[in-house]
């Protein structure tokens, strides 16, 4: 491979599976997926090297984040519309947007505090 110089394990093997073993180490993977990528290599290493494989949950408000997320895209319909039609926004509009768009940041940012959290523990 020409990228193997920036690659930190330039040792390459190949592993088998039965296909039972398969499906139950696919199966682990894609738990672990859900709660935070991982590529099968990085898996397996952690799993031979004996490595514990973390799973924390970020509690995140989706409905919350959905309303926000639905409002902010009722608004710029709202405005993109107004501009086509008559080539201005009112300041209320786009204040609205910017304050509908600052709850959906707070939001997020509880959501990494809490993550940032559970992984000092």
């Amino acid at each position: 491979m020409s990228n193997d110089h920036h690659r930190n394990r330039s040792v390459e093997k190949k592993i088998r599976f039965t296909p039972e073993e398969w499906q139950q180490a696919s199966a682990i993977l894609d738990q672990v997926r859900e709660y935070r990528p991982m590529s099968l290599n990085e898996f397996v290493c952690q799993s031979v090297l004996g490595k514990q494989i973390t799973l924390i949950a970020v509690p995140l408000d989706y409905t919350k984040m959905e309303v926000q997320v639905n409002k902010i895209g009722v608004n710029v319909n709202q405005i993109a519309h107004r501009v086509n039609a008559q080539d201005y926004a009112t300041l209320e509009e786009v204040s609205k947007v910017k304050a509908e768009l600052a709850e959906v940041h707070r939001l997020v940012g509880e959501a990494w505090k809490k993550f940032n959290e559970q992984q000092d523990r």
